[in-house]
């Protein structure tokens, strides 16, 4: 047969199957090694990330974008995931927190050696416990605090006890949960291996030390990831609100930054405020006293002509007592005339 005729057997067909696959051959060829570098970068700079910040021991695993860290406990695999989540081209990142194997009891050790695990949510309102506790009192202290949270909400309890666990960190919980108060959101109160986290919404930045406080003072070790709601910290942004001085007069800016915040409790009807004056140290206490008490109701009464309900607010004023900065310069000083609001549970 002569190479003409194998010319024209040869179909154009098998030309481009050919072409196809060779060029998928290269475009893998190059790809491989362009993930592999990916990988490489992202494992080396996650690692120098993690050692700066004291957690050399974590180990960190790419494949192409998406990373695993292994991690000795779940405080420390927090940290890691927030550090590597960071890092510039990192798509997903997990953690990894091995179960440690309890030591096997001794013939003369008690029962009650193991600590309780417990976690107390409250999501669309209802109320759910789950874990062991000791005994019925500790049950009953903890029901007791997740139906104050709850409201008028409903309370899931699904403790089961266990007299072999501790009550250690126990009242760190009760207090915890107590302290959210109603009006909390997304409430998750967990105890386990001897660390609490917190996490949820709260009204204010006083709320979120009210909890963490209440958890510390039992001596727990404390995890604190609560956030505080956006209209407080809408509110925390606006501009000061001015008077002329020793007077109750709202300068031009104070009844613009007013108007700010009528409109971000308007778009917000659910939300109650206390509006707080403070003064520096100058003049007499009582004056300043009074002054700020003046100040504040004031505030409260342009509000009310901006459509604000009037149930939604209250006044307060403490003159000098409560100072942001020491009275050590005019400038502090100004910082001290102040009014504030504080977004209530």
């Amino acid at each position: 047969m002569s190479m003409a005729d194998n010319a024209r057997r040869f179909h154009p067909v098998v030309g481009v199957a050919v072409a196809v696959l060779g060029l998928a051959g290269i475009v893998t060829a190059q790809h491989l090694p362009f993930r592999e570098n990916i990988q490489d970068d992202l494992t080396t700079r996650s690692e120098q990330a993690l050692q700066a910040a004291g957690l050399s021991s974590v180990q960190v695993d790419f494949i192409g974008r998406d990373g695993t860290l292994k991690a000795a406990s779940t405080a420390e695999a927090d940290r890691a995931l927030e550090i590597v989540r960071g890092l510039e081209g990192v798509r997903v990142a997990v953690a990894d927190v091995p179960e440690v194997a309890a030591p096997a009891p001794s013939p003369s050790a008690t029962a009650a050696a193991t600590p309780p695990t417990v976690v107390v949510t409250l999501s669309g309102g209802r109320a759910t416990l789950t874990g062991t506790v000791p005994g019925e009192d500790a049950r009953k202290r903890l029901v007791e605090a997740a139906t104050f949270l709850a409201g008028t909400g409903p309370v899931d309890d699904q403790l089961k006890v266990d007299p072999s666990v501790t009550d250690a960190g126990l009242d760190a919980v009760a207090n915890a949960v107590s302290a959210y108060g109603q009006g909390a959101k997304d409430v998750s109160v967990e105890l386990r291996g001897g660390i609490l986290s917190l996490a949820g919404t709260v009204a204010s930045q006083a709320a979120k030390d009210a909890v963490a406080a209440a958890a510390t003072e039992a001596g727990a070790t404390v995890v604190d990831r609560i956030e505080v709601a956006k209209v407080q910290q809408e509110l925390v942004k606006l501009p000061a609100v001015t008077f002329l001085d020793n007077s109750t007069t709202l300068t031009a800016a104070g009844r613009a930054a007013l108007a700010q915040a009528a409109r971000i409790l308007t778009a917000n009807p659910q939300v109650k405020v206390r509006i707080e004056g403070h003064t520096d140290s100058n003049g007499s206490t009582a004056d300043n006293l009074a002054l700020s008490r003046a100040r504040s109701k004031t505030v409260l009464d342009f509000l009310v002509k901006q459509g604000v309900a009037t149930d939604r607010l209250s006044a307060e004023g403490y003159g000098e007592s409560r100072p942001a900065r020491p009275n050590t310069s005019e400038a502090n000083q100004a910082v001290n005339r102040r009014v504030e609001f504080v977004v209530l549970p």
